[in-house]
């Protein structure tokens, strides 16, 4: 029989998961000690066919937000980044590559975000811009670059002659991590290799790569990305290669006036290349 909760409880019930989620929390242990990686090696009994059941609509009071998500799959760091090479490698058009990076079951931070954030702008521009993972913004309204960074981009692009429908916007990630989190080696690994058909199928002949995360997943190096400003890199995506411009991240720009100056001398000499 289920319990009535007064709707104080249940309020505050769904706050202590937002909070759990928002620090990071996806998997529920107890006092005994389990490898995850060896329960991942077991083998699966094939499941039995069963007749598809309607679909059922949440009991009341129970927001999008917190309804229960399926564990995610686990998997050993080489190969999730193997499979993520061939699952990226099987995608022929945006439309598929998106599909199938809402479909990894190995990808990090999807069942955490509740928004899968792909693009926005024009597929097949010219200038391509790369950055990390939505933010709070984004993940608030389910919408792709929005926010105050997305309007300080849209002012470095109106800069140079440029809107968002004469551009083509990305993420690394099209989940938000929690919190304030940064992409760990094993992780970055994971998405890269979607990062780089990204490119690849896009097209373009420009890249502006906005922070640590898209800098590493397209030009594969550890180098800060202080000592990347200031060049011009020759990134080869598959059979495509583009121009790319390291900038830091867009939430640093905005919080650090102080660094605009060099990404203004980094956007004239993208806009330069393409007449």
């Amino acid at each position: 029989m289920a319990l009535a909760h007064p709707p104080e409880t249940r309020a505050a019930l769904l706050a202590l998961l937002d909070w759990y989620v928002e620090s990071g929390v996806d998997l529920a242990l107890d006092e005994a000690p389990h490898d995850r990686y060896a329960d991942s090696q077991r083998p699966v009994e094939a499941p039995v066919a069963a007749p598809p059941l309607a679909p059922r609509a949440p009991p009341p009071g129970l927001e999008p937000a917190a309804r229960p998500r399926p564990a995610p799959v686990i998997a050993a760091p080489d190969d999730a980044a193997r499979a993520a090479e061939e699952a990226a490698a099987g995608a022929d058009t945006l439309e598929q590559l998106a599909a199938a990076l809402a479909n990894f079951p190995h990808a990090p931070f999807r069942e955490m975000a509740q928004h899968f954030l792909f693009a926005a702008g024009t597929p097949g521009a010219p200038l391509m811009v790369l950055d990390g993972a939505p933010g709070v913004a984004e993940e608030s309204t389910g919408d792709a670059f929005c926010g105050d960074q997305a309007r300080l981009l849209d002012n470095m692009l109106k800069a140079i002659g440029r809107s968002r429908e004469s551009a083509y916007l990305a993420y690394v990630s099209p989940w938000r991590p929690p919190g304030v989190m940064s992409m760990t080696p094993q992780q970055l690994a994971i998405f890269a290799p979607f990062a780089r058909r990204h490119v690849e199928l896009a097209r373009p002949q420009v890249l502006l790569l906005f922070g640590e995360a898209p800098a590493r997943a397209l030009l594969a190096t550890n180098e800060p990305v202080g000592k990347l400003r200031g060049k011009a890199f020759e990134v080869q995506c598959g059979a495509h290669a583009a121009r790319a411009f390291v900038f830091n991240s867009l939430d640093s720009l905005l919080k650090s006036p102080g660094l605009k100056p060099t990404a203004w001398r980094d956007l004239r000499a993208a806009a330069a290349l393409m007449g």
